[in-house]
């Protein structure tokens, strides 16, 4: 099955135990000396959940790197060698493949680490912030890594083998933190536009939290502008995805 061959003996319990770990460790690191619970509140939980020790080094290499994995160098070996032309010689169809693919590349990774957050949120900051925001936080953090797994999945398809896939969803992943820095020395507009690409930068900015004031005083969304642009960061990565369905299904030859 798919899921047998993305997740080998203990993958699964490995990486939950390396990314509950480091999610604790990261809180300490940011919090630093004298900053304890005392000083916990929704701002500190929320900034906890989305700052770049979470987002990248967390989220972006075990998340991301772990999706990767199983899109481009699983899914890519499989076009390579010619395992998928195995499996439509079944009364299968391209799509149907693709989604099961898909459910166990993304999302099985996906429900696991929002599973994990969340638990790590309830365990550590019982009551400071509502369940409805630590999953928004999430799910903006969230945002990125899935766009590039988009990306990956397109291009994987295209060549028919991983390697150059894997080679540039890694680039665009170590790149992310020159990337929004690039846009956001563009002003109002490269802001807007970097938050599109990373949501978690509106809902930052709406809570006011991790950032300077002069970043405020040229952007300050509303929640429902927040909402807006994590519904628009997961609409891109929709439409991506839709298009590797449409040329899997109609254009590639296999």
């Amino acid at each position: 099955s798919a899921l047998n061959e993305d997740y080998g003996f203990l993958v699964l319990e490995f990486v939950a135990f390396a990314y509950t770990v480091g999610s604790i460790i990261g809180i300490e690191i940011f919090g630093g000396p004298g900053y304890g619970p005392e000083f916990w509140d929704s701002g500190f939980v929320l900034l906890s959940l989305t700052n770049p020790i979470t987002a990248f080094m967390l989220v972006g290499l075990m998340f991301g790197l772990l999706v990767l994995k199983n899109i481009a160098y699983s899914f890519g070996n499989d076009l390579d060698r010619g395992v998928i032309v195995s499996f439509l010689s079944y009364p299968l169809r391209r799509r149907s493949l693709l989604t099961a693919k898909l459910l166990s590349s993304i999302g099985v990774p996906f429900i696991f680490f929002v599973s994990i957050q969340v638990f790590l949120v309830l365990l550590l900051f019982p009551g400071i912030v509502s369940l409805y925001i630590v999953l928004l936080a999430i799910l903006s953090v969230l945002s990125y890594p899935i766009l590039v797994a988009s990306i990956v999945l397109v291009l994987t398809i295209f060549f028919k083998r991983g390697s150059k896939a894997l080679f540039v969803g890694i680039v665009l992943y170590f790149a992310s933190g020159f990337s929004w820095l690039l846009l956001l020395m563009t002003g109002p507009t490269g802001l807007k536009a970097a938050a599109i690409i990373y949501p978690s930068i509106a809902l930052q900015l709406h809570y006011k939290t991790g950032w300077d004031p002069s970043i405020l005083r040229v952007w300050t969304p509303s929640f429902n502008e927040a909402l807006l642009y994590i519904g628009a960061g997961y609409a891109l990565s929709i439409s991506i995805l839709a298009a590797a369905y449409l040329y899997f299904e109609r254009r590639l030859e296999i």
